[in-house]
């Protein structure tokens, strides 16, 4: 039988060696980042997000970024589920908003085997909602 083996990556911010559930978190966050359709060759990477980009923040935006977040995360992800999501209220005047994502990690997903979970929350700044901006915080 073949070793399993963990997904390993680089953060693309420092170059660093990424591993495990903090990989498949950075990789969340640069789906996040990443409006559909901009990465030459990787067309399907990202979320569209960018309609809601300087929509008022209202309880319908909200809902619409938590669907297009999901749907981006389990379609493009396969070591994290995400179970619930909360509203984190960062700037409310400028309509910036975080999101805490309760979540199962699947360390072996990516090899189709979801016989090993975690729980783990992932806590990402998304301004994506904010004005003139379409980027995540890291």
């Amino acid at each position: 039988m073949a070793e399993r083996t963990t997904r390993t990556g680089v953060d693309a911010n420092t170059g660093r060696i990424l591993r495990g559930r903090e990989h498949a978190e950075h990789c969340v966050r640069r789906i996040f980042a990443t409006r559909l359709g901009t990465r030459v060759m990787r067309l399907g990477l990202g979320a569209d997000l960018a309609p809601l980009r300087g929509e008022n923040l209202t309880a319908i935006n909200v809902l619409r970024a938590y669907s297009e977040m999901v749907s981006a995360v389990h379609s493009q992800e396969p070591a994290i589920r995400i179970r619930n999501i909360q509203p984190w209220l960062i700037d409310g005047r400028n309509g910036a908003i975080g999101f805490i994502f309760g979540t199962t990690f699947y360390p072996y997903g990516h090899l189709g085997d979801y016989s090993v979970e975690e729980d783990a929350d992932i806590r990402v700044p998304v301004t994506a909602l904010a004005r003139g901006s379409a980027a995540v915080s890291a």
